[in-house]
């Protein structure tokens, strides 16, 4: 069933302004339907219209996001990866698992002239960054043939392209207690992360750092990890102290795209 909401995660999956035929076509919906609905959550602050007629999300969206619950795991996690990324040098991101995705949560950017860039709020195939890695780890391998198909999108030609050499590297990661991705969602960059996990050792959420591969040697690994370790217990210990809990979303095999296929 077409609503507002199919209208608002369409927006929220471009980071460019969409017209409203661009909306309709994306989310298979009568034009005048849609144009109706736009009226709707304009009047509602939920997206705003451009000057060129295009459309983004609206300040009232950005209040409602900012109460979901790990937003404030994020709060509580900054103070944590502000020190983490003095003592490495690097930026530093937490990001939780959205079904086959990854989202930013919190970001704390590297201190270098060449650095890795991004937002929060980014969305990344789950199996091409290594926090989708630390968090599907944690995970069931019948869970997580639920999640993803047999064939994966290849974004660079080092990206895991197939469900069972997903499988087969999700248990080195199991082995070793972190994910180390080199050129799966960029070329030049690579990434190192570790799964903060709940009382039921699901993880709730990874704390992942990415650098330039330039910077990722063996000597950089040998000395960041146990950085990299300390601050996602650090993190794990404060947040159950508190009691209290991050909700995980459920399994929902697919996305809104898929279910229109």
């Amino acid at each position: 069933m077409n609503s507002g909401l199919d209208v608002l995660e369409c927006l929220a999956a471009h980071s460019e302004p969409l017209s409203m035929t661009e909306i309709a076509s994306e989310i298979g919906m009568a034009k005048s339907s849609v144009s109706q609905l736009l009226v709707t959550l304009q009047e509602r602050a939920l997206v705003r219209r451009l000057a060129d007629q295009r459309y983004v999300l609206g300040i009232r969206a950005w209040e409602i996001g900012c109460r979901a619950g790990p937003v404030g795991f994020g709060r509580l996690a900054l103070p944590h990866m502000a020190q983490l990324s003095r003592d490495i040098t690097e930026g530093v991101a937490l990001g939780v698992l959205e079904f086959d995705h990854t989202v930013c949560i919190q970001l704390v950017d590297s201190p270098n002239v060449i650095r890795v860039h991004a937002c929060i709020g980014d969305r990344t195939p789950a199996h091409c960054v290594s926090s989708g890695l630390a968090m599907l780890a944690t995970l069931p391998d019948d869970e997580v043939r639920q999640i993803f198909p047999e064939e994966l999108e290849r974004i660079t030609p080092l990206t895991i392209a197939r469900r069972s050499e997903l499988i087969e590297e999700l248990a080195r990661v199991r082995e070793r207690g972190y994910a180390c991705l080199r050129g799966g969602w960029r070329p030049e960059v690579g990434g190192v992360a570790v799964a903060l996990c709940g009382a039921d050792q699901t993880a709730v959420a990874a704390l992942n750092v990415a650098l330039p591969l330039t910077r990722m040697t063996q000597a950089w690994l040998d000395e960041s990890l146990p950085l990299i370790r300390e601050t996602a217990r650090a993190i794990e210990r404060e947040f159950g102290a508190r009691n209290e809990s991050i909700p995980r979303a459920e399994p929902r095999y697919g996305n809104w795209r898929a279910a229109r296929a």
